[in-house]
């Protein structure tokens, strides 16, 4: 499958999603196509061969022109939704990380989808996903280290 990731993804995401084997990713700003509007977006991309757009601009999906324009163009629209809680280095972090586990199965959904679809990914919570221990106090949960 043939994706186009919108400015408004930051381009770090292409390596990570180019380990989806079989699939090609390109980023507008490889294209030129920066401050492209979106109805614009849609159909030069449909008309190169994409058949999805990567966004973090789910706003598009509120607007009837821009609906309408993806319809027309065919394209699968995939959003994560980030809000304001997902900004700087963390929240490029957790925008990476929810792409990184979410597209391999979205990918293979479409590829099995009949029609055009809208995906939504879930962006991965901010809340703390590890442990830190200090040796020295924590002893007796690693007594070897001794």
């Amino acid at each position: 499958m043939r994706v186009i990731v919108d400015e408004a993804m930051p381009l770090q995401v292409l390596d990570p999603l180019r380990l989806n084997k079989g699939h090609s990713f390109a980023h507008v700003d490889q294209l030129n196509w920066k401050g492209k509007r979106d109805s614009s977006l849609f159909a030069d991309a449909a008309a190169k061969g994409y058949e999805a757009v990567l966004t973090l601009d789910l706003s598009q999906l509120e607007s009837s022109e821009e609906c309408r324009a993806l319809r027309r163009a065919g394209l699968h629209h995939v959003g994560i939704q980030q809000g304001r809680s997902a900004q700087g280095v963390r929240g490029i972090a957790r925008v990476l990380a929810s792409l990184v586990v979410g597209m391999p199965y979205v990918l293979q959904d479409l590829q099995a989808a009949t029609g055009q679809r809208i995906v939504e990914i879930s962006l991965l919570s901010a809340k703390s996903r590890r442990e830190i221990y200090d040796r020295e106090r924590d002893a007796s949960r690693f007594p070897y280290w001794h």
